[in-house]
């Protein structure tokens, strides 16, 4: 049954106790539930809710007041134990101290007291009535702080100890609102009503309004509660609305003023009840203020502590001890009232305005059922009028495939006779085919990009260099070079895929009696071969190799996230395929597997050779071991997180640091960005100094803030600069190339890490939040993501790179 009922409520499953047992003793009740004594395994109180309150709802508040209580700790608020499940019951129970008794059992007990008799309440005095409110200002004061609202403060919910301390309990309907003294849209009447201010009291019972209240509305009920406390008097609702006929339901409404005018009586009447005080005694000023009918006029909590120490300093010491002990004495001798008829009428009361409303449900279930049926009877007539329009059109396409059958027939002999006609001619041209030569030219000659299409056109002369004039029979294929399989792209999972037939897209059309245009749309990536034949003899050059890039506009997609990382920088890949994240936050490396599950761990906050501060560029070698920058050092470990070599210190010499980031291995050798020096610096593999590139400046070849450096397959060398806002190329002897630069493209802003694949240059834009794509020429392509929490968007993305090529 509990987990029945925590499946439902996945929330509250961390709060769940065991072995906690029911004693027996009912502490108290109320109209949503009961407070029974339990032991935990010391002495605790456990608060069910009742049956009939077990929908969505009620189950809600009880989850948001379990989770309100857990992350809430302060001497003056009920201490929040867990929850438990009993056997007899399918109910959640929420556990949490035991206290003594509560505020407004002390001060009107049940039945109440034979005259001059002596009661707990003999021995509470103005001193223990100022701390009890003390204590309730300052629990008040700490949720306010956190910007929760209680909405349900009274003297109920003021629970005592033994020591007489004041806790406040019964947070289930409490909110929290956007900041203090903002006001939040809630809904009316989420307290007792007397206890409410008038803006959270709903005007008419049959319709609960939306009002706007804040943390006022609880010093407007602790100045109520002061009213108790001090006067001994149960305040009275002058508030609630009359009802002229109850059958009906109908509600006399009271005019604005009238219903002011009965407020400042009901305040005039409760004050006068306080005729032991002073009319400037601070208790007194206390309920004049939290008692103002317009909010802003009502102090604020610090206000009330103020007025509260102040009057706790005025009270004469009558014995505040004696009278505690006494107190406690005489509330731990009083049997307990359990109130069972109160507690029956209040059950019957509910279960018939449940029967009400289960027969409500039972007929907007019937008119629902009904509606479901016509809905029903709809689809099935919407379904056969789609079989008629299925049948119809499947008879049409069998009558297109028909035609097209006999049109490939008619096509087939129109070939035929033109075959033969080609073949008298080459007769009489001596039974040899026309000598011709060809010239071959168009973007699709050698590369091309899937699902783009492309052409070449190809021109034809005769020997003596004229157009070709006899006629022409073309023919063009497109096929990949090997049927062998391939591997996805998509970390984390590699696995074989055997490549599917190619099924590009060729046509041939003439644009004039000696040139054709062969027009082809690539499905495949990889190496392809483009035949071009003329009258069954393939032209010069064919076939011609193609290689097919993949579209970087259909990348991008998300495969797998990976989070609970400590402000990860940079990533990379050993052979085993898997992922190595350097976590600048947590200053040490991990390293997950191919399901994107955490391997290990290692690395940790220090200035010794084998620790990091602030990790960020990583790269390894072909034997796995790992290079990683972190705070003015490079070191090398082994795959299993050993150190083989540290170098490196704060400085601008030779083998000097400057917040080192981008790491990267081409050619045997580690490339190292070595930002605020503006260089990179070059080591082997032994990590031995080799020699240094760049120097400080914003011209060709001069680096400012390199971030990140990587080589393409003709051992160029593109590094992403990220306060020049650009990605400077050079050649493998160092002379400059080329920029891609903000001021050409408007687009990129601050590379922070680069990523080279096929013909490709992929640059995650810091401040762009997005990737952006470039041809290893320089032509910008299109950009990747925008700023944002979801999958395929970015905030600050500091670097990219893949698994695999």
């Amino acid at each position: 049954m509990a987990e029945e009922f925590l499946r439902d409520h996945p929330g509250l499953r961390p709060f769940v106790l065991s072995d906690v047992q029911l004693t027996g003793t009912e502490i108290g009740c109320g109209a949503y539930g009961k407070v029974e004594e339990v032991v935990v395994p010391v002495g605790a109180a456990a608060k069910t809710i009742y049956a009939f309150l077990r929908e969505a709802k009620a189950a809600a508040e009880f989850e948001r007041e379990c989770q309100l209580m857990s992350t809430l700790r302060h001497p003056n608020i009920v201490q929040f134990l867990g929850v438990a499940f009993f056997p007899e019951s399918r109910l959640p129970a929420l556990v949490m101290e035991r206290l003594l008794t509560s505020l407004h059992d002390l001060l009107a007990p049940d039945p109440p007291p034979s005259s001059g008799a002596v009661t707990p309440l003999s021995f509470f005095s103005m001193a223990l009535k100022c701390s009890v409110l003390h204590n309730v200002a300052c629990g008040l004061a700490y949720l306010h702080e956190r910007s929760i609202v209680h909405r349900d403060l009274s003297a109920r919910n003021v629970l005592l100890n033994s020591e007489m301390v004041a806790k406040i309990a019964d947070l289930g309907v409490a909110r929290i609102v956007p900041r203090l003294r903002a006001a939040a849209t809630m809904t009316t009447g989420p307290g007792a009503s007397v206890y409410m201010p008038p803006e959270a009291t709903a005007p008419t019972a049959s319709n609960i309004q939306m009002s706007k209240y804040d943390t006022s509305v609880d010093i407007f009920s602790i100045g109520v509660v002061a009213i108790f406390t001090i006067g001994e008097i149960f305040p009275c609702d002058p508030l609630a609305p009359t009802f002229a006929d109850e059958k009906s339901g109908v509600v006399v409404a009271r005019t604005e003023l009238q219903r002011r005018a009965e407020y400042m009586r009901y305040v005039n009447e409760q004050l006068r009840a306080c005729g032991q005080l002073r009319g400037d005694h601070p208790l007194i000023r206390l309920i004049q203020q939290c008692l103002q009918n317009f909010p802003s006029k009502r102090p604020g909590i610090s206000e009330v502590l103020h007025l509260l120490e102040e009057a706790r300093a005025g009270v004469r010491d009558d014995g505040s001890e004696r009278n505690k002990r006494e107190l406690v004495r005489a509330l731990q001798t009083q049997p307990r009232n359990q109130n069972l008829e109160r507690v029956l009428r209040d059950l019957v009361t509910e279960d018939a305005h449940l029967q009400s409303r289960v027969q409500a449900k039972d007929r907007e279930i019937a008119q629902k059922d009904e509606e479901s049926e016509r809905e029903k009877q709809a689809l099935r007539q919407e379904l056969r009028r789609k079989e008629a329009e299925v049948a119809r059109a499947e008879e049409t396409i069998r009558r297109e495939q028909q035609q097209i059958q006999e049109m490939r027939q008619r096509e087939t002999e129109l070939v035929q006779a033109k075959d033969r006609e080609i073949a008298v001619l080459q007769q009489q041209l001596g039974g040899k085919s026309a000598s011709y030569t060809c010239q071959v030219s168009g973007p699709g000659l050698t590369s091309a990009t899937v699902n783009q299409p492309t052409h070449i056109l190809v021109q034809l002369t005769d020997s003596s260099g004229r157009p070709y004039s006899l006629p022409l029979n073309v023919t063009a294929q497109l096929e990949l070079v090997s049927k062998a399989t391939r591997t996805t792209t998509k970390w984390p999972w590699s696995k074989k895929q055997e490549t599917p037939p190619d099924e590009s897209l060729v046509s041939v059309a003439m644009t004039s009696p000696s040139q054709f245009e062969v027009s082809y749309t690539p499905v495949s990536r990889g190496q392809h071969k483009l035949r071009v034949q003329v009258n069954d003899r393939e032209i010069n050059g064919s076939p011609f190799t193609v290689t097919v890039y993949p579209d970087p506009r259909q990348l991008g997609h998300p495969v797998r996230t990976v989070t609970g990382l400590a402000c990860p920088y940079r990533i990379a890949f050993n052979s085993h395929q898997e992922m190595i994240v350097s976590e600048c936050g947590g200053h040490r490396l991990s390293i997950f597997d191919i399901r994107g599950q955490k391997i290990r761990t290692f690395g940790s906050l220090g200035d010794s050779p084998d620790q990091m501060i602030l990790p960020a560029g990583i790269a390894t070698d072909d034997t796995d071991n790992i290079y990683v920058s972190s705070c003015h050092k490079l070191q090398k470990f082994t795959s299993s997180g050993e150190l083989t070599k540290c170098i490196g210190r704060r400085g601008s010499k030779e083998g000097e640091f400057d917040d080192p980031r981008g790491v990267t291995l081409y050619d045997n050798e580690v490339y190292v960005c070595d930002r605020n020096n503006h260089r990179i610096q070059v080591f082997n593999l032994d990590l031995n100094f080799v020699r240094s590139i760049g120097s400080p400046g914003k011209g060709k070849c001069e680096l400012y803030t390199p971030f990140d450096v990587k080589f393409d397959t003709a051992g160029n060398m593109y590094v992403a600069e990220l306060l020049n806002g650009r990605v400077q190329v050079m050649d493998p002897s160092g002379q400059f190339i080329r920029v891609f630069s903000q001021e050409e493209w408007g687009i990129q802003r601050q590379p922070s890490g680069l990523h080279i694949a096929d013909k490709y240059v992929y640059v995650s834009d810091l401040s762009g939040d997005c990737i952006v794509v470039y041809e290893t020429s320089g032509q910008f392509v299109t950009t990747l993501g925008r700023l944002g929490e979801k999958e395929g968007e970015f905030r600050n993305p500091l670097c990219i790179t893949s698994c695999v090529d």
